[in-house]
C-alpha cells in the first residue's frame, strides 16, 4: 500500500455543469452538508494534501479552507486540464483524482486504489462495464506526457490512458461508488441512497 505522505488528491470541480443547469457542483448539498466537505473529509484520511480543481466560485472554497487550483488553460477544456494543473502543483509522486459529483466516494475506493503493487503509470477505476475516467491514481513522473498530449490539442482522458501503462480496478462488486449527480434529477432519484451515505460518513 503507498504511504499516505506520498499522495495528493485533487478533487475535480473545473467544470461548467451544463446539465445542472450551471449550478457549480462542487457547492452541492445532500442533507445540509455540502457533498466536497465530505469528500475533503474522505481524502484527508487517505492522502498527505487535498486540492480543489476550480474555475467558478474561487473565493467561496477558499473561504471554506480549501487550496483551490485554477486550470493553466482557459476555457473550461476538460478534466485532464484540472488533472495537469494538479500534476504541476502536487509534490507526492502520487496524485488521486476523483469528481466532485459522486458522493457515494467511500473508504474502500482510497484503500484499493493504493493497495498492490508499483508497476503502473496510472490505475483507473473500473466498474464491471466500463473504466470510470476521473476515478484514477496518477504517478506524477508521466506530467510531460500529457503536457505533450495537452499540446496536441487533445483533450480525451481515456486516449491518454491508452498510450500509457494503465491498469484496471475491479469495482464490479460496488459499482454504486461511481454513481454521479450530472443533473437536478439525478439529485432527486438518488437522494434516499446518498443521504444513507453522507450519515455513514459521521459513523
Amino acid at each position: 500500500m503507498i504511504n499516505k505522505e506520498n499522495i495528493t488528491t485533487v478533487i475535480l470541480a473545473g467544470g461548467k455543469a451544463e446539465r445542472m443547469n450551471g449550478k457549480d457542483k462542487g457547492l452541492l448539498k445532500i442533507n445540509d452538508t455540502l457533498i466536497i466537505e465530505q469528500l475533503y473529509k474522505i481524502s484527508a484520511k487517505f492522502t498527505s494534501k487535498v486540492y480543489i480543481n476550480a474555475n467558478r466560485n474561487i473565493q467561496k472554497y477558499q473561504d471554506m479552507g480549501y487550496t483551490v487550483l485554477a486550470d493553466t488553460f482557459d476555457g473550461f477544456q476538460g478534466p485532464l486540464a484540472g488533472i495537469y494543473t494538479a500534476l504541476l502543483n502536487t509534490k507526492t509522486d502520487y496524485l488521486l483524482i476523483l469528481p466532485c459529483d459522486s458522493p457515494l466516494i467511500n473508504d474502500d475506493y482510497f484503500k484499493r486504489m493504493i493497495s498492490g503493487d508499483d508497476n503502473f503509470e496510472i490505475k483507473c477505476a473500473h466498474d464491471g462495464k466500463r473504466i470510470q475516467p476521473v476515478h484514477a491514481l496518477i504517478k506524477k513522473n508521466i506530467t510531460e506526457s500529457l503536457e505533450k498530449f495537452l499540446s496536441t490539442g487533445q483533450r480525451k482522458i481515456d486516449k491518454w490512458y491508452d498510450d500509457r501503462n494503465l491498469r484496471l480496478v475491479d469495482f464490479s462488486d460496488n459499482k454504486n461508488l461511481f454513481i454521479n449527480i450530472n443533473s437536478p434529477k439525478d439529485l432527486i432519484e438518488y437522494e434516499s441512497l446518498l443521504k444513507n451515505n453522507i450519515n455513514n460518513y459521521d459513523k
